[in-house]
């Protein structure tokens, strides 16, 4: 199994998600075995600055990042983003 860090950026919500995800690689290309949110920074809707950030730490805080994430639309957008970055091929 294989890591990479990724940011979602929710830009309907003006936050940016750290996750760390899992993921394996076969002949038909990457699946994504776990996602875990790791931090959320709010940012100030007018600059996009961060005006603070949180560790996420719960279960039950992560799990419901991890449903947003997926409603979003954006786990296909992650598995593009694994197979552009070269890692879906890889042994690291």
């Amino acid at each position: 199994m294989n890591s990479y860090q990724s940011v979602w950026e929710d830009d309907e919500t003006n936050r940016k998600v750290e996750l760390l995800v899992n993921f394996s690689h076969s002949d038909a290309g990457v699946t994504i075995d776990d996602i875990t949110p790791t931090k959320v920074s709010f940012l100030d809707p007018a600059t996009k600055n961060v005006i603070r950030s949180i560790g996420i730490w719960t279960k039950t805080g992560r799990a419901m990042l991890v449903r947003q994430f997926q409603a979003a639309g954006r786990v296909e957008a992650l598995e593009q983003e694994l197979a552009a970055a070269g890692l879906a091929g890889s042994n690291a």
